[in-house]
């Protein structure tokens, strides 16, 4: 099970601290617990309850071996996006840490076929033999069109289609789009945020209120979700198959049989 958080737990890493007041979406004035100097004060309260429930939700999907898109675009938050998705056990998750890219997930078949391109590129890099006897300017553009197409879509090469279990936004301020588009396709959208968003998932169950600019805070609330999805395999793996049960019908034809000289 995961480590129980605490109010102090959030409290100590400043998850309660809020943007200014007149930038305040009114959808979260709920969960707000006061203002102070124009700067909203989250409500620890309702975003300890929202993180538990998340938790469920994710040990769920643990259970269902279901993955987890990981998105976090921001400056302060995009260089441990592939940190974070690489602690889901050893397949990882797929994430974005650069720009999300309209149709990333609505316009699977380009994906897809962009992904092959990488997958082809990689592998002509790494048949050493076969690239050393390209020509010098043939082994830079391979190397710069492999560089441009990793830098988008490098952290979506384990995405097995574009229906995850859910996406997870770090910081959902910065990804509407990504907002959108999961909703679209029908994918469930857990989404860390400030008190200052433009737009919010229509279900705002998985929405968690909180400081997103303390790393220590992202840190502490990802270690929750990893935790939640590990004991959810976890569970999966020690899932015994049942016996199928023997057909009553037989069984007493069985025991109807005479065996006769």
């Amino acid at each position: 099970m995961p480590q129980s958080l605490s109010l102090m737990n959030l409290f100590e890493v400043g998850a309660y601290r809020g943007n200014g007041r007149s930038k305040m979406n009114a959808k979260l004035k709920s969960r707000i617990y006061a203002f102070k100097n124009g700067l909203c004060i989250i409500d620890l309260v309702q975003t300890l309850e929202v993180i538990e429930s998340v938790n469920d939700f994710i040990e769920k999907l643990g259970q269902q071996k279901k993955q987890i898109l990981v998105v976090g675009t921001s400056e302060h938050i995009k260089s441990q996006v592939p940190e974070f998705a690489a602690k889901f056990g050893s397949m990882g998750m797929p994430y974005i840490d650069n720009r999300w890219l309209g149709g990333t997930l609505t316009n699977w078949m380009t994906i897809k076929k962009t992904l092959k391109t990488l997958e082809k590129l990689e592998s002509i890099e790494a048949n050493e033999e076969f690239f050393q006897e390209l020509a010098r300017n043939e082994q830079l553009n391979v190397q710069k069109k492999k560089a441009k197409v990793e830098n988008f879509f490098g952290g979506l090469k384990k995405i097995k289609n574009n229906r995850p279990g859910a996406i997870l936004v770090l910081d959902a301020p910065s990804n509407p789009v990504a907002i959108k588009e999961a909703e679209s396709m029908g994918v469930p959208v857990i989404a860390l945020t400030n008190t200052s968003v433009p737009h919010l998932p229509k279900d705002l169950s998985k929405v968690i209120l909180m400081n997103i600019y303390s790393a220590n805070a992202i840190n502490l609330v990802m270690d929750q979700f990893v935790d939640s999805y590990m004991n959810g395999l976890e569970q999966a793996a020690n899932i015994k198959p049942e016996t199928p049960a023997r057909d009553a019908r037989a069984t007493t034809v069985n025991k109807n049989l005479k065996v006769t000289a």
